[in-house]
């Protein structure tokens, strides 16, 4: 599956992570009509959970595992919600006529200790084979030591990219990609390429949430570059950008070179 993309779309991106439970549905469609551009063009999709999941997240402390009848509700109430966020993905998409279906990451992924263990890709294979984008998502996952945990958008995307031997991973952000501060001037700028072992100060914009935020997304995309994956991270805000990366033209964005 070489030719095959993965699109990350990050939690900021299609949900106003100042207002829980609120989807940025224009933006969505917006991304909808652009990938109808490029279709058929094999590609995975991947959401974050944004104001929808995050915040319950942490209020239960999901990630620890099953330790108390409150980490039990926790995990309850973040399947739930995802799963409301993934319906309301798929619909805006949908509404803008890009083929597409949901299938979150909690009906064929295991975890062990909070690492992927187990991965059903049955209903990928015969989704894309018939032209029907899937879309995935961070979720409340099963895990063989935990009991069950949060798994990351992030580790997803490299996971599937990885595994699958993709061509490229696309990191849809609400900023232009990765900011660095130069540690003698102070000056922050986008870093058109990173590379493992630079020595740079990523700037964080905003405050990261249970998942990792922009160090989990270098992380993990320095995990699908290092097996060949080409990884970009860019600004799904700006119209006509997904679409330009996914079809390979120059853009303005922050390159991952292992």
């Amino acid at each position: 599956m070489r030719e095959l993309i993965v699109l990350k779309l990050g939690g900021s991106l299609i949900t106003n992570k100042d207002r829980p439970f609120t989807l940025r549905r224009d933006v969505l469609e917006g991304i909808g009509r652009e990938l109808r551009e490029v279709w058929p063009t094999p590609l995975i999709i991947v959401h974050g959970g944004g104001s929808y999941a995050h915040p319950i997240a942490k209020r239960y402390r999901v990630f620890e595992g099953y330790k108390t009848p409150e980490h039990l509700k926790g995990f309850i109430e973040t399947a739930k919600i995802v799963r409301r966020l993934n319906n309301e993905v798929i619909e805006a998409l949908t509404d803008s006529g890009f083929p597409c279906i949901g299938i979150p990451a909690s009906t064929f992924i295991i975890t062990k200790n909070g690492r992927i263990e187990t991965c059903n890709l049955d209903g990928f294979f015969t989704s894309l084979d018939i032209g029907i984008t899937p879309v995935t998502c961070g979720d409340a996952v099963f895990d063989r030591i935990l009991k069950f945990t949060i798994l990351s958008g992030d580790t997803i995307a490299s996971y599937l990219a990885t595994r699958l031997r993709a061509k490229k991973v696309i990191f849809a952000l609400d900023v232009d990609g990765v900011y660095v501060k130069d540690r003698i001037t102070g000056e922050v700028k986008l870093a058109e390429k990173l590379t493992p072992g630079m020595p740079i100060e990523v700037f964080k914009l905003v405050e990261e949430d249970v998942t990792g935020g922009i160090l989990r997304k270098i992380e993990e995309g320095f995990e699908a570059a290092e097996k060949g994956v080409e990884v970009l991270l860019i600004n799904g805000l700006v119209r006509g950008r997904i679409r330009s990366a996914i079809t390979g033209e120059e853009i303005i964005g922050t390159r991952l070179v292992y």
